[in-house]
């Protein structure tokens, strides 16, 4: 709120910290949505199907790749409900070292994996942040859209978002190649037959 305030020049009164404050949240929701990364620094638990590895390149029972980055620590695994440290990490992978795989009752599924780790961003790269302000800044500054304006005929352009340009809070071309670094571009479905 406060680099927003100073971006534009001015305090805000508090109907307006309300509405920038909303459309900062709407600007960082859009910012997630793009590169599916929950971006700031959190802890999160969450299962995996546990997937085979080529046994020669990696000699292990399995890998699981977490999704959300960069991943900064992991607090804990669990293979089919109970506790391991026979892993070690290599970037975003989680390697597992032996698991029962191919024994029953696992023998007719992959093992489930949980895991418990640290991800994200301490603080949020100024790359990211300047983006969510000036997405929140467009729609504070020209909250019609307009793109050009004759007073003495009276002809009003508005933005149009199927050639690339903003409306409201969405993210321009050029702000979509910067996060695209970021940008998580794989993800796995989680499937299981009941």
């Amino acid at each position: 709120m406060a680099d927003l305030a100073t971006l534009l020049g001015r305090t805000f009164t508090p109907d307006q910290e309300q509405q920038a404050q909303a459309l900062l949240d709407q600007a960082s929701s859009v910012v997630r949505a793009y590169v599916r990364q929950d971006i700031t620094r959190a802890t999160t638990t969450d299962t995996f199907t546990m997937r085979r590895a080529d046994p020669v390149l990696h000699r292990c029972a399995g890998v699981v790749t977490l999704p959300q980055r960069p991943v900064v620590e992991i607090d804990a695994v669990l293979v089919n409900d109970v506790a391991t440290q026979d892993w070690w990490q290599d970037g975003n992978d989680l390697v597992l070292r032996s698991a029962a795989w191919d024994r029953p009752p696992a023998a007719n599924r992959p093992p489930q994996v949980t895991v418990t780790y640290t991800h994200g961003y301490d603080p949020v790269p100024g790359d990211i942040k300047a983006i969510v302000l000036q997405a929140a800044n467009r729609v504070i500054v020209n909250p019609s859209g307009i793109r050009s304006e004759t007073v003495g005929g009276i002809s009003t352009t508005y933005l149009i978002p199927a050639v690339g340009e903003y409306l409201g809070v969405l993210l321009s071309r050029t702000e979509q190649k910067v996060l695209d670094r970021y940008r998580r571009t794989a993800a796995s479905v989680n499937l299981r037959s009941r």
